[in-house]
């Protein structure tokens, strides 16, 4: 019985972090439009996909995406994929979230810190620098406008800092382990000790 507790929590132990550490609809937007794999982002349009990468602009070499955990200069570089895609204007659009829905009508001219207007990329690579002063969540809007005219927006979500939301998988981690250990002592305190069949014939 104490196996198969002790059990029980640490496989629920696992899928926690296993969630945490890969889920794509959390780090990069809603559905299968933006993903996340290791530590670059990317946002799909279809089966096409545009690499987002976050540098340190200070010189680090270590890549961010989801989680920015510092506060100051950063590098955004994008790399598009597709050939097809040098020939077609990119919008790119960073807002900070509002942790509020936003629909087709909402104004973002209000919440936008980063707006660069559409235009062409032959050389499939671009990117820019933006210094963030405060901590916060926020939302990227690539658009993509179609040959025809059609224009196409996809979204990534990434946090700057060490904000409320990135201790969570600890804290729930440290709540887990409290329980298994928790299930634990009190089946070990509960268990009664069974006799020993030597001992008994002994004092018989």
């Amino acid at each position: 019985m104490i196996v198969r507790s002790v059990n029980s929590c640490l496989l629920a132990l696992a899928l926690l972090f296993a969630s945490f550490s890969a889920t794509p609809a959390r780090a990069g937007g809603d559905g299968p439009e933006a993903m996340v794999m290791d530590n670059m982002c990317m946002v799909m349009f279809g089966y096409d996909m545009i690499h987002i990468t976050a540098y340190e602009a200070e010189g680090a070499r270590e890549q961010y995406c989801e989680h920015i955990p510092f506060v100051g200069r950063v590098i955004f570089t994008f790399d598009i994929a597709n050939p097809d895609f040098r020939d077609l204007p990119l919008e790119l659009r960073i807002i900070r979230d509002p942790l509020t829905p936003i629909s087709a009508d909402t104004d973002l001219d209000p919440l936008t810190i980063i707006h660069l207007p559409a235009k062409l990329y032959k050389t499939g690579t671009f990117n820019f620098e933006h210094k963030f002063t405060d901590k916060g969540h926020f939302i990227g809007y690539v658009t993509l406008t179609r040959a025809n005219g059609e224009k196409e927006t996809q979204q990534f979500k990434f946090m700057v800092g060490q904000t409320l939301w990135s201790f969570v998988p600890q804290a729930l981690g440290a709540v887990l382990i409290a329980l298994m250990v928790g299930v634990y002592w009190r089946h070990s305190k509960s268990t009664p000790k069974s006799a020993n069949p030597v001992d008994a014939m002994k004092s018989s």
